[in-house]
């Protein structure tokens, strides 16, 4: 089983446990950028759910006109060709999308139902704010995942407008009692860069050799812990250090830790703040 199955797979299961909603996400996220790579998640469950993701997009600092473009986990662009373009014309204004307004859901190359989207400013410098919010719904229009009482609220993080050129990391996943946990990467820009991820367990010794992908550029990797690992007697608590060897811009990510009694943990990869900048804007695809 590939890892996109298995985190299908995870999802079903967790699913089926039953899931607590989280309480009300907050208004807004956590940072504001004039760019921002985007989680994007659209799964069949079947029975007419969907584990899926949905938008807040949000003009806290001014008006602004918002370009969105998608790529599946294999960096091939998806949904329109030209994107979509979102336009918020006053201080305030906010817009909800899903991955079937950004047009990604009837692409025949996104039959993984994995991958992310670039949300880029179109002609002003002013930032925005996004809120991502991941769960199980039967009703797919935009803001039915926060307000259809139908709908399970996994969780929600924020866009990200930094990528790092070295050092960043997981501070903890566990197996106990059957949790799962799965770490999706992301290249934004455009040149392949190496990525060293070493597992540890909670003492802090390395397990195993440690694992080295190559991450083209636009592309994603979604990795099960500690299976992707290999280790011969993989630990049941632990934390992951990620290098990039490649010593350039180019990498960044989100985790997500699923726990049998239906709490899910949704978070960003920690990045090295000495090691961070903000995505270009020239690289916008």
């Amino acid at each position: 089983m590939n890892a996109s199955q298995s985190l299908k797979a995870a999802i079903v299961g967790m699913l089926f446990l039953g899931l607590v909603v989280l309480g009300p996400p907050s208004a807004s996220a956590g940072n504001m950028w004039f760019q921002q790579a985007i989680l994007l998640v659209h799964i069949n469950l079947g029975g007419g759910q969907f584990f899926t993701t949905n938008y807040v997009f949000a003009a806290n600092e001014g008006p602004a006109s918002i370009n969105v473009k998608c790529f599946n986990d294999s960096f091939q662009r998806i949904g329109p060709p030209a994107g979509v373009n979102i336009a918020l014309s006053a201080t305030g204004q906010i817009a909800q999308h899903t991955p079937t307004t950004l047009g990604v859901t009837s692409d025949p190359l996104f039959s993984s139902g994995n991958g992310w989207c670039w949300a880029s400013i179109i002609s002003s410098g002013l930032d925005f704010n996004t809120q991502i919010t991941v769960g199980a719904t039967s009703d797919l229009s935009p803001g039915a995942l926060l307000n259809n009482p139908s709908s399970s609220l996994v969780g929600t993080n924020s866009g990200q407008g930094e990528s790092s050129s070295s050092v960043a990391g997981v501070p903890f996943f566990t197996t106990a009692g059957g949790a799962q946990h799965f770490l999706g990467l992301i290249n934004p820009l455009t040149a392949t860069r190496t990525l060293t991820l070493t597992l540890f367990d909670a003492n802090g010794n390395p397990q195993g050799a440690p694992l080295t992908r190559s991450l083209n550029g636009r592309a994603m990797l979604v990795l099960s812990v500690p299976a992707a690992f290999g280790a011969p007697t993989p630990p049941t608590n632990g934390s992951i250090k990620i290098v990039n060897t490649s010593n350039a811009q180019g990498f960044l990510g989100w985790y997500l830790q699923i726990y049998p009694n239906g709490k899910v943990v949704f978070n960003a990869v920690g990045l090295d703040g000495d090691d961070t900048a903000q995505l270009p804007l020239a690289a916008a695809p």
